[in-house]
């Protein structure tokens, strides 16, 4: 299984000029009648951030772990902390991840929809949707697997590994 996502937010408690910060810093969009926030991809960072006027930030990219993920989001705080001295990084929490697996063969997603009690209408989308606990697991017939709504670490050992381990028992 690889992580593809993972999603940060936090607050710098300050009020952010997002014209200001957009001339100030590489790579940033800021057009406000499209969306109200500051769109930010530093290519020494990696991943994107968007930087909200009223100091809430969200950064989100490819990340190999968790804490990867995290020490992103304070790269990206630090700098705008240089900016913003009188702001505090506070409230930092995970809200999401999503990654993808790849099973050792393809799956039959007929026997599997009924045997597993899952969603599959391949008239609307050709995967088979199976939600465990929050988690959606997204199975191709070829065998790849697109996991998204992972909270908390504890999920990839309660409810992650165990789906794969049981989804690979109906690969061919």
């Amino acid at each position: 299984m690889r992580l593809t996502n993972i999603v940060y937010s936090a607050n710098i408690r300050c009020t952010i000029d997002l014209q200001m910060l957009c001339q100030r810093v590489e790579n940033a969009r800021y057009h406000p009648q499209r969306f109200p926030a500051l769109i930010w991809k530093d290519s020494h960072f990696g991943g994107n951030c968007l930087v909200f006027s009223n100091g809430k930030i969200n950064c989100n990219g490819r990340a190999a772990t968790f804490r990867e993920g995290r020490r992103r989001l304070k790269q990206y705080a630090r700098r705008l902390l240089h900016f913003y001295p009188h702001g505090k990084l506070t409230d930092v929490k995970r809200l999401t991840a999503s990654a993808c697996h790849e099973l050792s063969g393809s799956l039959i997603l007929d026997n599997l929809a009924r045997e597993a009690k899952a969603s599959f209408h391949p008239e609307i989308f050709p995967a088979l949707v199976l939600k465990k606990e929050g988690v959606t697991f997204s199975c191709f017939h070829s065998g790849k697997i697109i996991i998204t709504g992972i909270k908390r670490t504890k999920d990839l050992d309660r409810i992650v590994y165990p789906t794969i381990i049981e989804l690979e028992l109906y690969t061919t």
